[in-house]
């Protein structure tokens, strides 16, 4: 069952799967299996055996149950009599947390509240946040992405701006639209005059680079009664990578493009390393993105991307 296990990692890794965890997982399931029911197929009640056999949250035991489904069914092909665990065996669902999609309506009031914020230290708070989000909403870079942002980044001239790699994402190039060149060319330009040795293009109290807590601080009070549409409580920054990327999913989906082609794009845009990072991008349970998440399930398993 070892040797299962190393060809199946390779052949999922092979589309660009890291599967660390479920890796983990399957290794030490592999080991428990040729310990204790050597040469037998793959059975539920072997995989409930080992999921549970140790205390964990229940959450964790979802996890593991669910590596063991996705294996099974790797092994079904090869031995029909291997079992695969139905989805029903825990009540916890192990799947990512739905996240907020904003409207438009609810965009054009987080951006009218950002005028009514009070100046902290600096004159600039209103338009720096109203600058801020309004780059993320329609580019979907990360809200870390775009606080490391400095001036050398941005070139008006082309109409782009270069995100820096990160650990997880290699360093991309993003062409911008006209008028969000033209509202971040006037806040650098105003930025410069009160704070023309600043070294982040974003800038908090006193010129220096604003920091992630104090943003998040700030932008829970600009959603102040949005109520969450997602798993959450309540939208988050981020949220505003998701809803770019799930609004552009759907719209293609809709107007019957080369759907596989624009997702490749749309992952190489979004900085993933790996197409399955963007496939999470999509929520089914959307109406609008029904069609868009059975076209992208059915895309996925044609052939490996790595971006």
């Amino acid at each position: 069952m070892a040797k299962l296990v190393r060809r199946y990692l390779a052949h999922r890794r092979g589309f660009g799967y890291r599967l660390h965890a479920a890796g983990s997982y399957l290794h030490a399931f592999a080991r428990f299996l040729d310990r204790t029911a050597p040469g037998q197929p793959l059975s539920t009640k072997l995989a409930l055996q080992w999921a549970k056999g140790k205390p964990a949250q229940p959450v964790t035991v979802a996890h593991r149950l669910s590596a063991i489904r996705d294996f099974a069914r790797f092994c079904a092909t090869l031995n029909p009599s291997t079992q695969i665990p139905p989805n029903n065996l825990t009540h916890c669902r192990n799947s990512r947390r739905a996240p907020h999609i904003f409207t438009d309506t609810q965009l054009r009031l987080i951006l009218r509240r950002t005028k009514h914020l009070r100046p902290l230290c600096t004159e600039l708070r209103p338009l720096t946040y109203r600058t801020l989000i309004g780059l993320l909403v329609c580019s979907g870079i990360r809200p870390s992405e775009a606080l490391r942002l400095r001036d050398e980044h941005f070139n008006a001239a082309a109409g782009t701006l270069c995100v820096p790699a990160v650990k997880r994402s290699p360093g991309r190039t993003l062409p911008l639209h006209p008028s969000t060149v033209r509202a971040l060319q006037r806040y650098q330009s105003i930025r410069r005059s009160h704070y023309p040795f600043a070294s982040h293009f974003f800038v908090g109290p006193f010129g220096r680079p604003l920091q992630v807590c104090a943003v998040d601080w700030t932008f829970q009070r600009l959603v102040r009664g949005v109520a969450g549409n997602g798993s959450r409580p309540h939208p988050r920054l981020y949220d505003f990578r998701h809803c770019f990327a799930t609004k552009w999913i759907a719209r293609w989906s809709s107007q019957s493009v080369p759907l596989a082609h624009h997702l490749v794009l749309l992952s190489r845009y979004l900085g993933h390393r790996y197409f399955h990072d963007t496939y999470w991008y999509v929520q089914p349970e959307l109406s609008a993105l029904k069609k868009a998440a059975t076209r992208l399930e059915q895309y996925r398993h044609q052939k490996p991307i790595s971006t």
